[in-house]
């Protein structure tokens, strides 16, 4: 575009307030976890081998710092990394560069420090130092960046590599405030807030940490990745591979299995207890993690699909066509690609509900179907309004041969609820009213007094009698007892 038409009239710069416009990229909503992930991509687009994450709980002098092994940087690259908006998005750029706006750096610092320093060494180069002071900002309202360094000690391992970077902070306002060193309520929560960073870390940079592209440590203990696909894990399936946008976008489905295939040890790894919450789509670009268990509003969260998660895998150069924000927190699919999603998205859910469908059929079975093969514990009836309403099969070949013997004994009667017990559908149940709220019959207050259940507490009502209990008290004990508890009916009949 020709803007030579105006030139010719008068303007003014605007430069922003220092203070203002500095204390702003305090607030672009990072956590602890994903601002520490935002310094590690530095590190890695410096083609780093390692990084190490060390942190030292000091009250309100604590520090954090993330040191690499990558290429280092000189004055003038340096500077560039310390001035906001160094970068313009739309800039090509290489293909493991995993940033965009040239912001990272320092809004992911800012909101977690007020004093953020980094020294770099490139190879043959002096070691540079560069940092700013938001409270120096603020008191001056100019944008100083200082050649300094508070403490020397923090950045001396630096000395040991050919090449690398240390990005220090310090003031860390937002983690610890003003605490005192031996508070240990705030000494607790900053220690709980790093096993997070590990545990994201883990998961963010699984891929480059399986592939050995990178190594991470913290406080000198290497961090494992955390694969959300379970993929050497026997029983997981990968559905589908594709490639779709001119073979730019590589998406793997995949469904974990069943839970019965996964022994207690292993259970707590594979964070069986959230599987829930992590079901979904799992964005990634460049194989770094963005985005995970989020079906980005395609679908919505479901019981009996919770072993479903899909691999979305992006280059940088789609980021603006996926609207990938500064945090790198959140994506959005382009318009072209959503209606593959939508189709390879059912497919995957479709096999994982199968893995639940197919258990609890094993299990429980229709009215309508007979077999003379296989008789269930369970059974399930729909009735007339849909509702399925749930229970035993007394032509089960063992419940049967009991109800059709004078008598039980003690060791058959105990048997006989082990098997119930271990057999109740609840997967069947769940996964019902997963696909149907309604059609799972809820107990009703005001439902039939059965012929059987009168009888039955009749016979607890006289037996309590002649064991010596009042009228008053047998009474109360027997309203206590489930199902009796839901037939406030029943007292007419204890006479």
């Amino acid at each position: 575009m020709n803007f030579d038409n105006l030139k010719k009239y008068k303007g003014e710069e605007t430069p922003p307030e220092a203070s203002a416009m500095i204390n702003t990229f305090r607030a672009f909503g990072y956590n602890l976890q994903t601002a520490i992930a935002d310094i590690i991509d530095n590190s890695i687009s410096a083609k780093a081998e390692n990084v190490w994450i060390n942190y030292e709980w000091l009250g309100s002098k604590s520090t954090v710092t993330i040191k690499d092994d990558g290429e280092g940087m000189d004055k003038e690259t340096l500077i560039k990394a310390m001035t906001p908006g160094s970068k313009d998005p739309n800039d090509e750029r290489d293909e493991s560069d995993l940033g965009r706006f040239g912001l990272g750096l320092k809004t992911s610092s800012f909101s977690q420090c007020k004093v953020l320093t980094v020294v770099s060494k490139k190879s043959e180069h002096k070691t540079l130092k560069r940092c700013w002071d938001l409270d120096f900002v603020n008191e001056t309202g100019k944008w100083t960046l200082l050649d300094y360094i508070s403490n020397q000690n923090l950045v001396k391992d630096l000395l040991k590599e050919k090449s690398g970077t240390v990005v220090v902070w310090e003031k860390l306002d937002r983690l610890v405030g003003n605490s005192h060193i031996e508070n240990e309520a705030a000494r607790k929560v900053f220690l709980e807030e790093f096993a997070l960073v590990e545990e994201h870390l883990s998961l963010v940079f699984h891929r480059y940490l399986e592939k050995r592209k990178i190594k991470l440590w913290m406080n000198g203990i290497a961090i494992n990745p955390w694969d959300p696909f379970m993929k050497e894990e026997e029983g997981s399936q990968l559905v589908s591979d594709e490639l779709l946008e001119n073979d730019n976008v590589r998406i793997k489905c995949y469904v974990l299995p069943h839970i019965s295939k996964i022994n207690e040890e292993d259970r707590k790894k594979a964070k069986t207890e959230d599987w829930y919450k992590l079901q979904g789509f799992y964005i990634y670009r460049n194989e770094r993690l963005l985005l995970y268990g989020d079906w980005l509003g395609i679908f919505a969260k479901n019981e009996h699909y919770k072993n479903a998660r899909i691999l979305i895998d992006i280059p940088n150069k789609l980021d603006h066509e996926w609207k990938i924000d500064i945090k790198k927190a959140t994506a959005t699919p382009s318009i072209l690609i959503r209606k593959d999603l939508v189709r390879l998205g059912k497919m995957t859910r479709q096999t994982a509900s199968n893995i639940y469908r197919f258990r609890g059929n094993q299990i429980m079975l229709d009215d309508s179907i007979t077999s003379f093969d296989f008789q269930p514990i369970w059974k399930a009836k729909k009735q007339r309004d849909g509702a399925i309403n749930y229970y035993i099969n007394e032509e089960h070949p063992i419940l049967a041969k009991e109800l059709e013997s004078e008598s039980i004994t003690k060791k058959s009667l105990k048997s006989i609820f082990k098997l119930i017990g271990e057999t109740t559908p609840v997967e069947s149940i769940i996964q019902n009213y997963s696909e149907n709220p309604e059609s799972v019959e809820l107990r009703n207050e005001s439902k039939e007094l059965e012929s059987g259940t009168i009888k039955l507490a009749q016979m607890m009502f006289e037996s309590l009698k002649k064991a010596g209990t009042s009228n008053e008290i047998a009474i109360k004990q027997i309203f206590n007892i489930q199902p009796f508890n839901e037939y406030p009916q029943l007292l007419e009949y204890f006479k």
